[in-house]
């Protein structure tokens, strides 16, 4: 036929080739709409641009810059959990939700959902490209958290950015976060099928995620997408974290797999989307394929579930906090009868200990000799082994075992002959360290202060066994009590009401031989007497014949040993490689306190110092035990410059000042316990400086802790003799004790500190016994100050209203000054009362600064009589002054800011 019209045949194919390619272009197509959004703008570059500039404002601490290393940047700033409300990064679930409703409804939206339902594209083509669609753009976020990161790192001079740990924990570790809330938002849009609603139920979602253990929901099998936190040091790696994480985040992406089979099912296509009918189109969805989606799903997450379970319930116990509290209140109602009954003392501990960094285990065999120092012959020893270790403890001479508490971890064994006074006898016990699978919290340790990992392991005398009843393991909070059934309220008496004879922790010589692999340093506390290889491991053997108290620690790592001596004493530091950029830094300030506070207060007693990184982004450092201060890794991330404020400097001083406070002299367990400690450690490192660097160091090490953070100022308060809150321990109690020392003298205060300690070396020392020190060295004409300072809760306010100056026809400088001056009590219940003033006070006047100075040569710094209100004081100077007021150094003015004014000269 010649009209006849040919048409072409056309191939179908709806394989899984086409499939595939509809998905990634539904997918690139959902990313070009995303990013084209503002939100999309915001996300990938607002964001990227604001955490630059959060890296630059907070790459400082104490005002010192942190050196920008690459792993503290990803795990303080570029990453968090999904189950952590994290400040400005709570955004990005958010805006999550909010694009899940925009690809959904995208169609929708645009009118264009006949056609495209039409199509032969299959539902979960559909669903699976806008998934990844929305994958790529949060992979995008990713590599500009990097870019963020190295610009960072780039404007701060370090340029060790270490690319391949930003792709592997931005993209490893903190994508699949995002993607498995991900899941949930586009399953509450498919089910819930009306935009704003399900993004409103998307937010709840997450707010449930994040919110969880504030309904006491705190398994990790329980929380969407809940899981152990990771984590990363320079020293330890990932130490053993990333396992437990990837085992609960494998759970749930089979829960995940689980819920997005829901969402293909109920994904709404078509103009019919009441429940009935989107219920029959599930159904018929709901193939033999997919029924083996869901079967496989339902076996990973029973078997991935019932692994976990396991592993945190079986192999380790499960506590809650509410289960915690219980057994608190059970060991004091059924062992609190116990407290205060005569026990050996330890006098003697050693041990022989085995660290193995690949097995992630230790061995500890040791022996502790205990001496009865009581008037009574014991009978029985209360012996109390630390928790998730195992112990097993024999005795030199017959005993029986008679309590054997497990769970509330108490056991007492009854001598067969009571041990005589002055009599000792030895306790000899094997523990053993190793893990046991892992936690809920994702610690493969073998307990709290335990970590046995390839490099950086490190535990504690806590998992050591203890002998008598510990009152620290008793509830304290008021409603915890009462709640328990607990009548009796645990508070800290008055320091008058203590014991004067009362003795403190008895010290203990200590010799410990501790064995690891050859390449790696093992440290105990002590000085170290020999080293040697046996059997491919080496071994170390510390050693203290002076009796020493505290925790003792234990580490073994990869570290850089420095030693020198500074008199008798073996100082001894131990370092990452790569961490010791201002270890001179480090060791003068600890060199300046062994003499400073030597001649001060009194003889450092110990033949050894160890100064000793730990693992963990900690910034500060702290003591533990006698001869002994640890630092955070992140301690070393500061980075001070030239000779301006050296955090590095007045820490570690501060830390030397407790092997006096604190470890020498004890405090009483009472009212004014942390003055003893803190403000007589914070005092001796401000004295250390201003004799060491210079009234300009001090001041500006005391700006610095006038800051508000950690502690902000408080004037409600009990006096300082009672004080019991941080601002009054760490802040005021130290500008208290230098305000003395400048009034009555220095050389007169630390006379008195020494005396404290000789009288009270033996005993518990109270704020009572340093008080009337203190009174003894005071003149009377300072006893009313002295009074203000310590018995009474007193402010002080100057404030320099006007200075101005004019220069005299015989050359000289009338300076004036108008000042007003306040001082007021406050009680406990914040209430104030002025009281009328007259005090002697600080006037100063100071030449121009010169670089880098906060206040120039000081022209003329006296005491006047100040009174209450507003006055003039008028001064004469031979030279040309810049600045002054009342109060320069704020001996009692504690808030700095309008104590000094820029002096006014007169016809200039």
């Amino acid at each position: 036929m010649e009209n006849a019209i040919s048409i072409p045949h056309v191939r179908q194919s709806f394989g899984f080739a086409v499939h595939r390619r509809q998905t990634f272009s539904i997918a690139w197509s959902s990313f070009g709409m995303i990013v084209r959004t503002p939100a999309g703008v915001f996300l990938l570059i607002a964001f990227p641009v604001f955490l630059v500039l959060v890296l630059l404002q907070d790459s400082a601490h104490w005002g010192i810059q942190l050196q920008p290393r690459t792993g503290y940047i990803l795990s303080k700033h570029l990453t968090s959990p999904l189950t952590e409300f994290a400040d400005y990064r709570v955004i990005i679930p958010l805006l999550i939700a909010y694009f899940v409703g925009q690809l959904v409804w995208r169609e929708r939206d645009a009118r264009l959902s006949d056609s495209v339902d039409a199509t032969s594209v299959p539902e979960w083509v559909v669903f699976l490209g806008k998934f990844l669609g929305l994958g790529l753009v949060l992979s995008a976020l990713m590599l500009n958290m990097t870019g963020a990161g190295i610009l960072a790192q780039s404007f701060m001079g370090y340029h060790d950015f270490r690319i391949g740990m930003y792709l592997q924990i931005l993209f490893g570790l903190q994508l699949p976060e995002y993607l498995l809330f991900s899941v949930i938002a586009f399953l509450v849009h498919a089910v819930v099928n009306q935009k704003h609603v399900a993004m409103l139920v998307s937010l709840l979602a997450y707010f449930y995620v994040v919110l969880s253990s504030l309904i006491g929901i705190h398994h990790n099998l329980l929380v969407y997408a809940s899981s152990p936190g990771w984590s990363f040091t320079e020293m330890r790696g990932f130490a053993g974290s990333v396992a437990p994480w990837l085992w609960f985040k494998l759970y749930w992406g089979a829960v995940a797999m689980l819920f997005a089979v829901l969402a293909r099912l109920f994904w709404v296509r078509g103009r019919d989307t009441s429940f009935r009918a989107r219920m029959q189109i599930a159904r018929r969805r709901f193939t033999r394929a997919t029924a083996g989606i869901v079967t496989m799903s339902a076996m990973l997450i029973i078997a991935l579930g019932g692994f976990i379970f396991y592993n945190t319930n079986v192999l380790n116990e499960y506590i809650t906090a509410d289960e915690l509290m219980q057994r608190r209140a059970d060991y004091e109602r059924q062992y609190g009868k116990y407290e205060g009954i005569p026990q050996p003392q330890r006098t003697a501990t050693k041990l022989h200990i085995e660290i193995h960094p690949d097995n992630e285990a230790a061995v500890i065999r040791g022996s502790y000799r205990l001496v009865n120092r009581d008037a009574m012959p014991i009978r029985a020893v209360h012996l109390e082994p630390a928790f998730y270790v195992e112990t097993r403890v024999t005795f030199d001479r017959p005993a029986t075992l008679v309590v054997a508490d497990e769970k509330l971890g108490h056991f007492i064994y009854r001598l067969d002959t009571p041990l005589q006074p002055s009599d000792s006898l030895t306790l000899i016990f094997d523990v053993e360290l190793g893990p046991a699978g892992f936690r809920n919290s994702g610690s493969r340790s073998s307990g709290a202060g335990i970590a046995i990992l390839d490099n950086g392991s490190y535990f504690t005398s806590g998992a050591l066994p203890v002998i008598g009843y510990q009152p620290l393991r008793e509830l304290w909070s008021a409603d915890d009590r009462r709640k328990h059934g607990l009548s009796r309220q645990v508070t800290l008496v008055p320091p008058g009401d203590i014991d004067p004879h009362e003795t403190s922790e008895a010290a203990a010589t200590f010799e410990a031989v501790v064995g690891t692999d050859a390449n790696q340093v093992a440290v105990a506390p002590g000085e170290l007497r020999r080293t040697w290889e046996k059997a491919g491991r080496r071994y170390f053997q510390y050693a203290s014949d002076v009796p020493i108290v505290g925790t003792h620690v234990f580490f073994s790592a990869d570290y850089v040993v420095h030693r020198e001596r500074w008199k008798h004493v073996d100082i001894q530091v131990f370092i990452h490689p790569g961490h010791a950029k201002h270890l001179e830094r480090l060791l003068r300030s600890a060199r300046a306190s062994l003499e400073y506070y030597s001649t001060q207060f009194g003889p450092y007693p110990y033949r050894f110092l160890q100064i000793v990184e730990q693992p963990g982004n900690f910034l500060g450092m702290g003591v533990d035990g006698s001869g002994v201060i640890t630092g955070g890794e992140g301690f070393f991330l500061l980075d001070p410059e030239g000779d301006g404020f050296d955090a590095i400097f007045e820490i570690v001083a501060h830390e030397m000042g407790h092997q006096w406070w604190g470890m020498q002299l004890k405090p009483a367990f009472a009212e004014g316990g942390g003055v003893i400690s803190e403000s007589l450690a914070w005092y001796s490192a401000m004295q250390l400086v201003k004799n060491e660097k210079g009234r300009e160091s001090l001041r500006r090490f005391m700006r610095i802790m006038r800051e508000p953070n950690p502690w902000p100022p408080i004037r409600t308060g009990l006096p300082l003799l009672r004080a019991m809150d941080p601002w009054a321990n760490y802040r005021k109690g130290p500008y208290v004790m230098h305000a003395l020392s400048e009034y009555a003298g220095e050389a007169a205060v630390n006379a008195a500190l020494r005396t404290l300690v000789e009288k009270k070396a033996s005993s518990l020392a109270t704020t009572m016994d340093m008080y009337r020190e203190l009174q003894a060295v005071t003149p009377d004409s300072l006893r009313p100050l002295l009074h203000d300072l310590f018995e009474v809760n007193t402010f002080w306010t100057f404030d320099t209203k006007q200075a101005r100056a004019v220069r005299t026809p015989e050359g000289t400088w009338r300076v004036t000054l108008d000042v007003e001056a306040r001082k007021a009590v406050v009680d406990s219940a914040g209430v104030e009362t002025e009281l009328p003033m007259t005090e002697w006070v600080e006037i100063g006047i100071f030449a121009a600064a010169g670089a880098g100075e906060q206040l120039g040569k000081p022209l003329y710094v006296r005491r006047h009589r100040i009174r209450s209100g507003a006055q003039t004081i008028t001064l004469i100077l031979s030279e040309k002054p810049a600045s002054g007021g009342i109060d320069p150094y704020n001996l009692l003015d504690w808030e700095e800011g309008d104590n000094i004014e820029t002096i006014d000269v007169e016809g200039l």
